[in-house]
């Protein structure tokens, strides 16, 4: 019997519900029709082992690595996909702007014909 390792070497065991970037890789290439060139995964491999040590949640790894299935492109695209779907456009309604401070810029109107273009151009006709 193996008492196991007398000097502890200072790193954890993966928890039982962490996934590792080689299980996201492998959900991406089980997804695909046919097999990427290793490169590609290698590169992916990698971005999505940086992405998960930066404490990013593996769903949103994961909802990058499904848009990346659909656009392609290069590798390098992953993580502003990633941010893509962290920061999703409309998620919290706050855009750009302050938590807790209104827009002093009034919301964009499209243009439209005045019912009463004498009144609404006077100085312009």
């Amino acid at each position: 019997m193996d008492p196991g390792s007398f000097f502890p070497t200072g790193r954890d065991a993966p928890g039982a519900g962490s996934v590792s970037a080689n299980q996201l890789i492998g959900e991406y290439v089980a997804s695909c029709d046919r097999r990427p060139p290793e490169d590609v995964i290698g590169h992916l491999g990698r971005i999505t082992r940086k992405l998960l040590d930066e404490g990013i949640t593996p769903e949103h790894v994961r909802a990058g690595l499904r848009r990346y299935a659909e656009v392609q492109g290069h590798p390098s695209r992953l993580p502003s996909l990633v941010n893509d779907a962290m920061n999703a456009p409309g998620g919290s309604g706050a855009g750009l702007g302050r938590p807790g401070f209104g827009s002093n810029v009034p919301a964009h109107r499209a243009w439209t014909n005045p019912v009463d273009a004498s009144t609404a151009y006077a100085e312009e006709l």
